[in-house]
Order: C-alpha cells, then structure tokens, then sequence
C-alpha cells in the first residue's frame, strides 16, 4: 500500500531526478535515475525498502 505522504516523497525525487536529464546522465537512462532517487529519498524519509518474501 502507498501512502500520501509515500506518493509525495517519490514524486518529488521523480521531478528532481527529472531536472538533471542531460546534466548528470546521459538520455535513455531516465527511468534508472528515476527509481534509485525514489528509493533514496525514501530512505532518507526513514522509510526502510526491503522485499518480502511472500509475494
């Protein structure tokens, strides 16, 4: 389940990941960059990312 408050850390990481396109890495690699800001931003908020083992 994604909370508000999950939704809004990962969007805001999507948006600033989106704004070092061509700055920070090269075109075609967007949706990498996207998703381990993602997961770094949700660390940082004190969420903790981990797989379970039951799906």
């Amino acid at each position: 389940m994604v909370t508000n408050e999950m939704y809004v850390i990962v969007r805001k990481a999507i948006e600033a990941a989106t704004l070092q396109s061509g700055k920070l890495y090269e075109e075609g690699q967007e949706s990498h960059y996207q998703a381990l800001a993602a997961v770094m931003a949700l660390r940082k908020a004190g969420y903790e990312v981990t797989r379970r083992l039951d799906n």
